[in-house]
């Protein structure tokens, strides 16, 4: 019996229309299918992130979507009412995201994608799978007895109440939660004043009792007199009425909403379930793709899903096209890896979903106001994995890039070393595997351990004529073993994030009351360096001590740090700097050098050189980090000058500007009724720093530590990756003296004030 098409598609929200534009693009023949007579409403937050806009941009949508407000980023007030603290990240100057109703969006992607070819038809309601005598999905029933439509391959974006991923054997298994929200329009005369972000507030109370729930409200300007409000729960909560909540909700921002008392509310209060039991291996089942919110691709944490649903559509069709062309439909693997790959993390998976989601709420409670490393990277994994880094971080990303001779086909390697990572932490906490992005630039080409292993392990003498050679290679440490070793020392390190989080007053017992935070930096300190002496001692035994030994070096380092920060009269500058090389980066740099030379069969000489290179880089990155955290900017972990302010052992550069500010850095700190923001607190703070010699002198240390890591160099064999850490070398100092946002960054930021003062 000949196919109807090549793809039918159910659905034609973001996911499904998505799908089809591809599959159309790519010749394929594609009916795509919805319920419902378009244009038609659908309830939700409306909010589309930097990377579905981009996704948008890609078909040519953003042109036919009339006037969108665009949005800079993402606000999170977290705490019990009356007592938020509120946190802002931003998108920065790489892409924006905009707010704009389903009814809109859904019809122009949908018009889209039937100009590429796709057979769109409306008012059509798909209520079951056609399949082969094997079992395989080849085509979907239509309701009312309209008879079948046949094809290889069924795309089910129908959906968090998906009526065909419950029909299918693989796919039927939905193992995950639902939540639930309720969204309604206000008129409001003062949204043109609003900040250009998407608000959340969280955690929200239970109406009848006080309770506090895993819920949440937002707050999402759509235009100059128009905002969308809602309130959602993670999961179904007994005896709780989402519209009470609204109500509630509702009177809170008229009451501290600025002009908000005179909103008026447009149309009726709707809502839908949210399914959030995204699990990769139950995406697909021979001949059919599940996509977007039939696939469980909800953020649980803020409920964000159209940005989840472009990609996955987009996704679907490339997966599609290629089993397809090579006659192999039965087998969908491809798509899980892929989604596995690309969302894990920001998706919580598995049967344990929902403990899961309850400890990273606690953490991100109980840390919300800490800047210690492994809180940061979780704040950013949860609330806002898909904001960039500091534009001034990628800009030195890229030229680290551009250090690397292509002839060492690094770059798969360094991706394949954070798939091995991610996939290592990815079955115990999956949020972890989002603490670093590893597919992107960012993480790929950064100054991370892995890259100084596998150039380490290249810069070996092909002669016998540099001294006693260490074993040759060491044993187990063929190519085939580099990659796992890289990884390894990434873990190692993300590791060491974790053990510098941990609250030393807590752990002494000061702390009053449950400490989740420290709790869960232990644990994930204690997890991260099991995961990474595994993999080690799988690649190479003989090397797992050294990976050991270089964690306990850099922990005693730490406290080195911690007991000299008790010293009075305090170490001399001189004296903090050699204590951080002895921690942090700059230890996990030196060993990750001296780990990759001595897999690569070095002589004891390299080895010792390169070790020290390691160590003089790992802390002139570390030094810049701080540079442009305390001159403006944020690091890589998106902290910014506020960081070191109530840091147990804050880095060089501010504690040099702490003896010179005294008292002046107490006006910086919040007060009773402060109506600063936090970004107009840390522009203040750094235009302070500013003042003192700490940057000046910092960047003088920078130059220092580079001058010396290129003499280490000449001890180096030449080659490809000793012409590349010469380059990496080059680029730092490149970059010093660059490292922060222009003076006015603090004043600007400051500027954002009124919008926000009386939010929640």
């Amino acid at each position: 019996m000949m196919d109807d098409a090549d793809v039918v598609i159910v659905g034609a929200g973001p996911a499904g229309a998505t799908a089809a534009y591809h599959l159309a693009r790519r010749g394929r023949r594609v009916i795509l299918l919805d319920r419902s007579a378009f244009p038609r409403d659908k309830p939700c937050g409306d909010a589309v992130t930097r990377a579905g806009v981009r996704l948008l941009a890609e078909m040519g949508v953003l042109g036919d979507l009339g006037r969108t407000r665009p949005i800079g980023g993402l606000s999170v007030s977290l705490g019990p009412e009356g007592r938020r603290s509120t946190r802002d990240f931003d998108y920065g100057n790489d892409g924006y995201g905009i707010v704009v109703p389903r009814a809109v969006l859904d019809e122009a992607i949908v018009a889209r994608a039937a100009d590429a070819g796709a057979d769109f038809r409306d008012r059509v309601r798909a209520v079951g799978l056609v399949r082969t005598e094997a079992g395989a999905v080849q085509g979907v029933e239509i309701a009312g007895g309209a008879g079948v439509l046949r094809a290889p391959v069924v795309v089910a974006a129908d959906g968090g109440t998906s009526v065909l991923a419950r029909r299918s054997v693989r796919a039927g298994r939905r193992n995950g939660r639902f939540g639930y929200a309720v969204r309604a329009y206000f008129d409001f005369k003062g949204a043109g004043g609003l900040d250009d972000l998407l608000r959340f507030v969280m955690p929200l109370a239970d109406p009848a009792t006080g309770a506090r729930l895993p819920a949440y409200g937002w707050i999402f300007p759509m235009g100059p007199d128009r905002i969308n409000i809602g309130v959602g729960v993670a999961e179904r909560q007994p005896g709780v009425n989402l519209a009470e909540m609204f109500a509630r909700f509702a009177a809170e921002l008229r009451a501290g909403l600025p002009g908000f008392a005179s909103a008026r509310q447009v149309g009726p209060l709707r809502g839908a379930p949210l399914y959030t039991g995204f699990a990769p291996e139950r995406s697909w089942a021979p001949g059919l793709l599940l996509a977007g919110d039939a696939a469980g691709m909800v953020n649980p944490a803020t409920g964000e899903g159209i940005s989840f649903a472009l990609e996955s559509g987009k996704i679907a069709a490339e997966i599609a096209d290629a089993r397809l062309a090579a006659g192999r439909t039965d087998d969908f693997s491809a798509y899980a890896t892929r989604l596995a790959r690309r969302f894990s993390g920001h998706l919580e998976t598995g049967r344990h979903a929902a403990v899961r989601h309850r400890l990273a709420w606690r953490v991100l409670e109980d840390t919300f106001e800490s800047d210690r490393p492994i809180f940061a990277l979780v704040r950013r994994a949860t609330l806002s994995p898909g904001l960039g880094l500091d534009p001034e971080a990628v800009a030195m990303t890229r030229d680290m890039r551009r250090c690397l001779h292509p002839g060492l086909g690094l770059g798969s390697q360094l991706v394949v070393a954070g798939e091995i990572l991610a996939d290592t932490v990815r079955r115990d906490w999956p949020f972890l595997a989002r603490l670093h992005s590893m597919a992107a630039d960012e993480h790929v080409f950064a100054p991370r351990p892995a890259l100084f292993v596998l150039l380490a392990a290249r810069c070996r003498d092909e002669d016998d004529g540099h001294g006693a050679r260490s074993e040759t290679p060491e044993a187990g440490t063929g190519s085939d073993h580099l990659i796992p070793l890289a990884a390894s020392a990434d873990l190692a390190a993300m590791a060491l994030l974790a053990a510098a989080s941990v609250d030393v007053h807590a752990a002494a017992g000061v702390h009053s009351g449950p400490n989740w935070g420290t709790t869960f930096a232990v644990l994930a300190s204690d997890l991260l360096l099991a995961r990474a002496l595994a993999l080690c001692a799988t690649a190479s035994p003989p090397l797992a001590a050294q990976v050991a030994s270089a964690v306990e070096e850099a922990c005693r380092g730490r406290v080195r740090e911690l007991a000299a920060h008790r010293l009075s009269p305090p170490p001399a500058p001189r004296r903090w700097l050699e204590l951080s090389s002895r921690s942090g980066l700059a230890a996990l740099t030196a060993a990750s050098c001296e780990l990759g030379a001595r897999a690569g069969g070095a002589t004891e000489e390299v080895i010792a050189a390169l070790g020290s290179y390691g160590r003089n880089i790992g802390l002139a990155v570390q030094l810049l980090e701080d540079d442009r955290r305390l001159s403006g900017g944020t690091d890589r972990l998106g902290r910014d000058a506020l960081a070191d302010l109530d840091e147990a052992s804050p880095c060089p550069a501010f504690r040099l500007a702490r003896a010179q500010l005294g008292a002046r850095l107490e006006a910086v700190r919040p007060i009773d009724g402060d109506i600063r923001t936090r970004a107009g607190r840390a522009g203040e703070l750094a235009d302070l720093i500013g003042t003192t010699t700490a940057l000046q002198q910092t960047r003088a240390w920078i130059r220092e530590l580079v001058d010396e890591a290129e003499h280490l160099l000449e001890r180096v064999p030449p080659g490809p990756a000793h012409s590349s850490l010469a380059a990496i070398a080059r680029q730092v100092r490149r970059h010093t003296g660059n490292a922060g946002r222009p003076a006015a960054a603090g004043p600007a930021a400051a500027t954002r004030v009124p919008a926000r003062r009386a939010q929640p």
